[in-house]
C-alpha cells in the first residue's frame, strides 16, 4: 500500500516593504494576511499587490516601522 500524502497549505502574515514604481521615495508598509506559502518556503504575494511596487523586504509577522531610510529628509523638505 502507498502511505496517503496530504498536500498542507500554509497560510502566513507578513509585512511588506515597498516604494511605489518605477521611482517612488517614500517607503511604505503594508501587512498582507492569509498569504499561501510555496512548499520550498516562499510567501506568494498577490500579483494584484505587487503592480506598480518595487517591494524591498517581506517580513514575517505584523511589524512596526519605527524608521525608514530617507524619513527624516522627506519630512524636512515638506515641512520646510
Amino acid at each position: 500500500m502507498k502511505p496517503e500524502t496530504k498536500k498542507v497549505t500554509a497560510s502566513t502574515t507578513v509585512t511588506v516593504l515597498y516604494y511605489e514604481a518605477p521611482v517612488g521615495l517614500e517607503m511604505h508598509n503594508a501587512v498582507l494576511s492569509d498569504l499561501t506559502v510555496s512548499e520550498s518556503g516562499r510567501v506568494m504575494i498577490p500579483d494584484s499587490f505587487r503592480r506598480g511596487k518595487s517591494i524591498i523586504a517581506v517580513l514575517e509577522g505584523e511589524c512596526t516601522i519605527l524608521n525608514a531610510l530617507g524619513e527624516r529628509v522627506y519630512s524636512q523638505k515638506v515641512l520646510g
